[in-house]
């Protein structure tokens, strides 16, 4: 069985860098080409998920609906993959919490987000929220595909692989144009997809 773990496109918050958790922003034209050029690529590769299931927030949802359309399925939301909660953080540009605190910002971000912003979640907040669908997925025997986001998809790579060292969340990060791929039996990252355009900005 192949997990597929999709991030949805880019909004225009991302390339502002302005944080957008919680905030329900859409796809910009640009994340809507990502989302078309990954669709194509599942059209053509071997990988056919039974299932797409997506976070409940716009952005995701546009994402799955262009990938569900290429392999002919229906999309269930599940708001277990809501993205991580960065509470007082919400719609802050990252310069402006740079300019606050560089010191604590960076180091929240180098650290995968393993504490909590102010008000707001950790990963492994989010890793204890996404355990059942996890265990869920575990026990699925055909492919599926995911859409979410970077925080809760990480939490979700770092669950499956009982992972949550610096290098291993390092490594669960994705771009707004990018599928991972993992095997679920045994548990490991088998490659990722690519999209033709490329966004590199964060949640």
């Amino acid at each position: 069985m192949t997990l597929l773990i999709a991030r949805h496109g880019q909004t225009d918050w991302n390339l502002a860098r302005r944080w957008q958790s919680r905030s329900d922003i859409p796809l910009n034209s640009t994340g809507v080409a990502q989302a078309k050029s990954l669709a194509r690529q599942l059209a053509t590769e071997q990988y056919r998920p039974l299932r797409v299931i997506s976070s409940p927030l716009a952005r995701a949802q546009q994402t799955a609906e262009i990938l569900a359309s290429a392999l002919g399925c229906a999309i269930e939301v599940d708001r277990t993959l809501t993205e991580l909660d960065l509470g007082e953080w919400e719609g802050r540009l990252e310069a402006e919490l740079r300019e606050e605190d560089a010191a604590g910002y960076d180091r929240w971000r180098s650290e995968g987000y393993l504490t909590a912003p102010p008000g707001g979640e950790s990963l492994r907040d989010v890793a204890e929220r996404v355990g059942p669908l996890v265990a869920e997925i575990k026990a699925y025997r055909n492919d599926l595909l995911l859409v979410g986001h970077q925080g809760v998809n990480m939490a979700i790579k770092a669950q499956l692989s009982n992972c949550f060292d610096l290098d291993c969340l390092d490594k669960f990060r994705q771009a707004n144009d990018e599928i991972d791929l993992w095997e679920t039996h045994p548990v490991g990252f088998m490659g990722r997809l690519k999209a033709s355009l490329s966004s590199d900005s964060d949640d």
